[in-house]
């Protein structure tokens, strides 16, 4: 049985059923993931070229799910709609930028064009989120490569920068927010 519950509680992975937490655990999960397999690349050449797919899809995958959070979680304040069928990255990065206007959100250090740009990469080499699950598309024809050598340590490095940024919208977007009264204080009389 590969889906059992271990008698020991410390060796079970919890997962969640509320969706929102559901979505945070797979996005952190992904970049995780994808940041434990470049540590893993670096002990043989064998383990970069077969660990180099598995590694693009979670961080474009990364991508994908920190964006439709950041849609879901603060899109609706400002009539933006969650868009779970896309997994355009260049549309999605294109309704976040949405939201940050909508919300008045400034650039001083210009990071949204430098972010926007390492999207629309991700989005340029794997447009549907196939290129590097599957060697060949749904008729059998190569799916074409981008480039053919890529340095996991520089991508890990951008990615880490990635995280970074959407991390840092969140809590400013968050902070933005106005607060939502807890029940305890809306059942309070005046």
């Amino acid at each position: 049985m590969p889906f059992k519950k271990s008698d020991d509680w410390s060796r079970n992975a919890s997962i969640g059923k509320c969706g929102h937490g559901r979505l945070i655990m797979m996005m952190t999960g992904y970049k995780s993931a994808a940041d434990l397999m470049v540590e893993k690349s670096r002990e043989s050449n064998y383990d970069r070229d077969c660990l180099v797919f598995p590694i693009l899809f979670n961080y474009r995958q990364f991508i994908e799910l920190s964006l439709k959070y950041l849609i879901s979680t603060y899109g609706y304040t400002v009539s933006i709609e969650a868009n779970w069928k896309s997994h355009d990255l260049a549309f999605l990065w294109s309704e976040f930028l949405k939201i940050l206007d909508a919300y008045g959100a400034d650039d001083p250090d210009q990071t949204n064009p430098v972010v926007g740009a390492i999207v629309a990469e991700f989005s340029k080499v794997d447009p549907r989120s196939y290129s590097y699950r599957y060697p060949v598309d749904l008729n059998g024809n190569l799916i074409p490569i981008t480039y053919e050598e890529l340095d996991l340590e520089a991508l890990a490095d951008v990615m880490e920068g990635v995280g970074a940024y959407f991390s840092g919208c969140d809590g400013y977007l968050s902070s933005l927010q106005e607060p939502i009264p807890s029940v305890e204080t809306q059942n309070v009389p005046e």
